[in-house]
């Protein structure tokens, strides 16, 4: 089974989230290609294979190809319970990771709703800190996936 899915997450942090995603399901990475952004791995007796690509203005593609070792003609009963579960975790920590902002004195990376920076003690203010994207043209994920209920 190969899935292809783009979100609109920083490359570098969509890399990243890939490797704490397949260790949380219980997939083991065999061989990590950073510099095409490849990634091979199993579970039990089946193997998969990531690609990350960048696709500019802050989007990336992901792609996840589930398989066998040989390949098989047909299988009675597929099982993609691992894709389902590693792009449901996937997107949820993305949810989350968005909940984050920058501290405005050292850059460091700390929940959207802390008062003070725990890297360098900076007072901060949610309200003030976070840039106002509501006039923003949405994306094309957000048009088609959330309404504004």
């Amino acid at each position: 089974m190969q899935d292809i899915r783009i979100y609109e997450v920083a490359f570098q942090d969509a890399w990243e989230l890939i490797f704490d995603c397949l260790n949380d399901i219980g997939i083991d990475v065999d061989e990590r290609d950073d510099e095409h952004h490849v990634i091979h791995g199993h579970k039990r007796k089946k193997f998969f294979d990531v690609t990350l690509q960048d696709m500019g203005d802050g989007a990336v593609q992901l792609f996840f190809d589930q398989h066998k070792k040989y390949i098989e003609v047909y299988t009675w009963k597929p099982d993609y319970s691992d894709v389902d579960a590693f792009y449901k975790l996937y997107e949820q920590r993305l949810i989350e990771m968005k909940a984050f902002i920058r501290c405005t004195s050292c850059g460091h990376k700390v929940r959207a709703n802390t008062k003070f920076c725990p890297e360098c003690g900076t007072r901060l203010n949610f309200n003030e800190d976070v840039i106002d994207n509501s006039d923003e043209k949405k994306s094309i994920f957000d048009t088609i996936f959330r309404s504004d209920d």
